[in-house]
């Protein structure tokens, strides 16, 4: 898709917001009161806690590198079951609940992500690390996404991408960082908005601070003094590809604070922090 799609969103939902049912029903509810208002609404999610959850409960231990899972065999057996068949299933029955029409996309059904194993840089100048059957998303089969769309169903994706090119030896799936997931699914719709809905009150500037509104170079500096780290760093490349493939309006909000992304949408007060070029 060329041209950005002004009455198109894409929603990504993380964080603790997950683990709580009160929470998500209201995200979910302001994704079907958008929805209801006209807009398109693609809901990319993460499940970062769940997977942790399985993965103690089956006595592996997890390990994560500049804000990123490790992912072995059973570990990604474990993010695409917790994935597909809990934490997709969960929001796709809050959206229900909400009025809205969800469409479940997932590497167990109907998968619309293609990835190559990558590793992962962190910070401007770092080697890349080792992060195991990891990938970065290439391909977004757009078409299937905006399709469903027009139907009025609400596309919920899961982030477990078909591995193409094939590695030998592979399962021929790759574990996916949910916000880089959702940053290239924004850059293949070019919606009129991204917003990350996540548990924070945004992008912290210093200890105890929050910025309204960041752009590119301030963002790079706080990357390079390291106060963007660990798991914000993907969240702030994620919304970095969108602002670069032409998205207009780029934000993440704290979903902890009922009706923040129904106001980030609306143009109300912003319960976090607007990325801009």
């Amino acid at each position: 898709m060329s041209e950005t799609t002004s009455s198109t969103v894409v929603v990504k939902v993380g964080g603790s917001i997950q683990d709580d049912p009160a929470q998500i029903a209201s995200v979910m509810r302001d994704v079907a009161g958008a929805a209801r208002a006209g807009r398109s609404c693609i809901v990319v999610h993460g499940g970062g806690k769940a997977i942790s959850a399985a993965m103690n409960a089956a006595g592996l231990t997890p390990r994560f590198v500049a804000g990123q899972r490790y992912t072995d065999g059973p570990t990604l057996e474990i993010a695409e079951r917790v994935l597909a068949e809990t934490v997709n299933r969960e929001l796709c029955a809050a959206l229900a609940d909400a009025g809205a029409r969800p469409y479940p996309l997932h590497s167990l059904g109907t998968c619309v992500l293609l990835a190559s194993r990558s590793g992962q840089t962190g910070k401007p100048g770092q080697p890349e690390a080792d992060l195991g059957l990891v990938g970065r998303v290439h391909t977004v089969a757009g078409e299937v996404i905006r399709g469903l769309c027009l139907q009025g169903f609400v596309p919920v994706i899961a982030p477990v991408a078909v591995e193409r090119p094939r590695v030998a030896g592979s399962p021929g799936k790759l574990n996916v960082n949910a916000d880089l997931a959702a940053g290239t699914v924004a850059r293949a719709v070019r919606p009129g908005a991204f917003v990350l809905v996540s548990d924070t009150p945004g992008v912290r500037t210093d200890a105890t601070r929050y910025a309204p509104v960041l752009d590119h170079a301030a963002v790079g500096a706080l990357i390079a003094s390291g106060v963007i780290d660990g798991g914000m760093l993907p969240k702030i490349q994620a919304c970095l590809e969108a602002l670069d493939a032409g998205v207009p309006d780029v934000s993440i909000v704290d979903g902890r604070v009922p009706g923040a992304l129904a106001r980030a949408l609306g143009g109300g007060p912003l319960d976090g922090t607007r990325l801009t070029r």
